[in-house]
């Protein structure tokens, strides 16, 4: 059996930027996940090698920019790598799965499992409706909790911050990814301005981001 009959695998056509942000989510699900995230033997790509070729591929991209042919063949190289590295994954879980006779192993992997299986295992989707996060200040001083609802087929929640009021999607940074409903977020400014957001994430979808929710750190 191969992973390309059970999971559906990225595309060749799949532009650059796509990939990249691809190959981070992936390999955030795939370090998160119960059996993989500490079973991954090293002669298989796995989720550090998803984040190589995430940071090689955008350095290669900003640098093929200027029309460079050299820098250019490069970045294709590594794309070609990268396409090879992503079913050797992929096969590599069909494998494991068989082996330790555990379907469970092809979930929240990254890949979206093809129709037939998705009904087999009934993997629900991630909801449309975006989570509501609520904030208090505390336990700690410059600290602040954040809680939401959570949504019965995500694997992770992420979660990002902005300090100030958000001027727009650059304004926000990643905080991290967490798997429950509540997280404590430590050294903050005081007396400042925080907004946070969150989305779900699972079998290789997100949702959408929660509206911003604000707080003064106390």
């Amino acid at each position: 059996m191969f992973a390309s009959e059970v999971f559906v695998l990225p595309s060749a056509k799949m532009g650059y930027n796509e990939l990249i942000t691809w190959l981070f989510d992936t390999a955030t699900l795939q370090e998160a996940h119960h059996f993989h995230g500490t079973n991954w033997p090293d002669w298989v790509p796995g989720w550090r090698k998803f984040r190589g070729h995430g940071d090689s591929l955008t350095i290669k991209g900003k640098a093929a920019e200027n029309k460079d042919r050299e820098r250019a063949k490069e970045r294709d190289q590594e794309y070609a790598d990268t396409m090879l590295s992503i079913r050797l994954n992929a096969n590599y879980i069909v494998m494991r799965s068989l082996y330790e006779k555990d379907e469970s192993l092809l979930h929240n992997a990254g890949y979206p499992l093809r129709d037939k299986r998705r009904r087999s295992y009934g993997l629900a989707s991630l909801s449309t409706i975006p989570l509501v996060i609520k904030l208090k200040n505390g336990p700690d001083i410059a600290s602040v909790t954040a809680r939401w609802d959570r949504d019965p087929a995500a694997a992770l929640y992420h979660l990002q911050i902005c300090k100030g009021e958000p001027a727009g999607e650059d304004s926000w940074g990643d905080e991290g990814s967490h798997k429950g409903c509540r997280v404590i977020v430590r050294n903050l400014d005081r007396a400042s301005w925080c907004y946070f957001r969150v989305r779900s994430f699972g079998d290789n979808e997100s949702g959408p981001w929660s509206a911003p929710a604000g707080i003064i750190v106390v």
